[in-house]
């Protein structure tokens, strides 16, 4: 028996009264759980075998997936069922986190950043959009794959002008450098938005000016690197 903070991230109906769980767990990544009885009205799992609930639960070791014995709810963020465009949002992010969770090993970090940013995304009335790239970059970066928005990748001086962004080489090539590697044509103020982004937290990405060019930008360089750009949700956004 084991103590393990969750969150859901698919709830499949299974038999007539239980659930299996997609979660992403602290400490151990992506787990499958089974919740016994969790259909019925009265059953005291029924609030944490939910999509979105965030919980400190007790959980069984069995041979084929976790067994959900008891569970203490600490959020279901359910402003977002008050507002469509932060619903869409936090829904693409458990489908996110979903496949990165499962193509890789994931720490408590990246847990703890995605509980945060659905948090925010509960509890903003705006800047849904800015929050997702915040994290889509944020993730990138905690995989292993950050980028160095200030120095050039070929000759290494700071960035003081207009650049091309490599999605492939994960950086800046300064405008004497461009003939060294391919990229996309970035403004200097852009670069500098990029970089802002990522060393800002969730509750201030709100103050930046960031474009939807920017916000495609970075989508890109993620999807680049995690090797899959058809997420389903994307469709609902």
């Amino acid at each position: 028996m084991i103590q393990e903070d969750i969150l859901i991230l698919k709830e499949i109906s299974y038999k007539e009264n239980d659930k299996i769980l997609h979660a992403l767990s602290r400490t151990r990544g992506k787990i499958q759980i089974i919740s016994k009885g969790s259909k019925k009205s009265n059953s005291h799992l029924i609030n944490a075998s939910q999509i979105f609930a965030y919980s400190r639960c007790t959980l069984n070791v069995s041979k084929d997936m976790y067994i959900l014995t008891s569970a203490s709810l600490l959020d279901n963020f359910y402003n977002l069922n008050n507002n469509i465009d932060a619903y869409y949002n936090a829904c693409y992010i458990l489908e996110l986190i979903s496949y990165v969770a499962q193509e890789n090993e994931v720490d408590s970090k990246v847990f703890d950043m995605t509980v945060s940013v659905i948090s925010h995304l509960s509890n903003f009335n705006k800047d849904f959009d800015k929050l997702t790239a915040s994290y889509e970059l944020k993730l990138a970066a905690m995989l292993g794959y950050k980028p160095d928005f200030l120095h050039c990748l070929h000759c290494g001086s700071s960035i003081k002008d207009a650049a091309k962004f490599s999605v492939t080489e994960g950086g800046v090539f300064c405008s004497k450098c461009v003939k060294f590697g391919n990229g996309i044509n970035v403004k200097y103020n852009e670069i500098l938005i990029m970089d802002k982004i990522l060393k800002s937290k969730f509750e201030n990405i709100g103050f930046i000016e960031v474009t939807e060019s920017i916000m495609n930008l970075i989508r890109k360089f993620l999807f680049y690197y995690i090797g899959k750009d058809n997420f389903t949700t994307l469709r609902l956004l």
